[in-house]
């Protein structure tokens, strides 16, 4: 299993804003479908053995209310293109 020693986060200084890639992003909005509790646990404990920054926001709508992690995006890229789950791929993981 790779590890990542060291996050690097990186600001454009064009009015100070973040890079696209450190937006944070929740899993629903990357995926475009809920991911469910078992993914956003894989999900959680990669970020925190990778030591990434992470965000809550909580939301409430008539189909789910409560805590939402958010994540930079250029995490999300890296663990669902097979950088940091051991034995899955992508694919896998983004099948609804």
């Amino acid at each position: 299993m790779k590890r990542l020693k060291y996050w690097i986060t990186t600001t454009t200084l064009d009015n100070n804003k973040k890079d696209d890639n450190m937006t944070m992003t929740s899993l629903y909005d990357y995926l475009g479908h809920a991911a469910g509790s078992e993914l956003g646990q894989q999900v959680a404990t990669a970020a925190r053995k990778a030591g990434v920054k992470h965000e809550i926001r909580e939301i409430k709508n008539p189909k789910y209310s409560g805590p939402v992690m958010l994540y930079p995006r250029s995490f999300l890229d890296l663990y669902f293109r097979g950088g940091l789950n051991e034995g899955t791929t992508g694919k896998q993981l983004l099948k609804g």
